[in-house]
């Protein structure tokens, strides 16, 4: 299916380990559009106005990356359920005939945090059937907790780390999911009243704001939560895994191989999330660093008994269908998840 040639990128600073481009190409190839680009282009925020201001018809899209999820609302017009509530947004879209009108704005992250956790409970994966892995997504995306599958993490203890634009989709994605309470750690809490904010109009619990430097307090909350996601750049979060190293766990040599499992994509129930004795889901992180994977937040988190880890990618993965979606006029489930997801697991 040949057709004209059409520019789509991923922005961003710094931009170089952005594995966007592998999987909307991967799309791109199972819709057959020969004629469609994608690149990673470094854009600040600074300047973000310049460049969308200078492109020309041929650019259908672009998806935005740190620091330009909030920045990017002064140029287009919110466009979706989450986008609108939270004015941040990581898509943008522009009619066909290219960028002459504002963009329109959409957020995916959202979505991609619900299926990325959903994957690690056994409720989703890439290669199911295209129509049930769409509906999940709609759903997401709507905040349709009631069309999801079976919830897994109702009533769930959770702790977002870190307090930007990605944290606040976590909350989104936890309510979805059926979470009462989503408590904070953060490196600087003083930072955090639009997190409270937000979890009000959420109708969730306040949160409780803890200190990464508070070390036992921080220790407690990691380890009392039974989802754990990290929205830190990479880095950042590695304070933590000092943290949990100092915690003992009965289940050491299980723990170790766990955490060889960290970073596999798509795990089945064999590889997923641990039980306890009543069939209870042991705890997960998803840490949204995929460079390095696994960081040293998964290793650590990974010798607690039953706890699983998945990597960014995951989010970023199922984040990516609805980019694709509407970036090309394509359904949402003509978009082949399970190709992206094997370009995933050959790079």
């Amino acid at each position: 299916m040949n057709g004209p040639d059409r520019r789509c990128a991923v922005l961003g600073d710094p931009i170089s380990h952005s594995l966007s481009p592998l999987l909307h190409k991967s799309a791109y190839a199972a819709l057959g559009l020969n004629g469609w680009r994608y690149d990673r282009v470094r854009v600040d925020a600074d300047g973000l106005a310049d460049f969308i201001h200078g492109l020309d018809p041929s650019w259908a899209g672009l998806s935005l990356t740190m620091p330009l999820k909030s920045a990017v609302g002064a140029l287009g017009d919110f466009s979706d359920f989450w986008s609108k509530i939270l004015r941040v947004a990581n898509t943008a879209v522009f009619e066909q005939g290219g960028p002459g009108k504002r963009p329109s704005l959409y957020n995916t992250d959202v979505e991609g945090i619900v299926a990325a956790l959903l994957e690690a409970a056994d409720r989703c994966h890439a290669d199911e059937d295209p129509d049930d892995l769409a509906a999940l997504l709609e759903a997401a995306c709507q905040g349709q907790q009631d069309q999801l599958p079976d919830q897994p993490y109702t009533g769930a203890r959770a702790l977002v780390i870190g307090n930007g634009n990605t944290a606040e989709s976590a909350f989104c994605a936890l309510k979805v999911l059926g979470v009462k309470r989503v408590d904070l750690l953060a490196r600087n809490p003083k930072h955090c009243d639009h997190m409270l904010d937000l979890a009000s109009r959420l109708d969730l619990s306040e949160p409780a704001v803890t200190a990464m430097d508070q070390s036992e307090t921080a220790k407690k909350a990691l380890t009392g939560a039974d989802i754990v996601v990290s929205t830190l750049p990479a880095g950042a979060a590695d304070p933590l895994s000092d943290l949990l190293s100092t915690v003992e766990t009965p289940d050491a040599k299980t723990s170790e191989a766990e955490t060889a499992k960290a970073d596999t994509p798509g795990a089945k129930p064999a590889d997923a999330i641990g039980t306890d004795e009543d069939g209870r889901l042991g705890s997960v992180l998803l840490d949204v660093v995929y460079d390095p994977r696994p960081t040293p937040l998964m290793k650590a988190f990974c010798r607690q008994a039953g706890a699983r880890a998945i990597s960014g990618e995951r989010m970023l993965l199922y984040q990516a269908v609805r980019q694709v979606a509407l970036m090309t006029d394509r359904p949402l489930a003509a978009v082949s998840a399970a190709a992206m997801d094997r370009a995933l697991r050959e790079a």
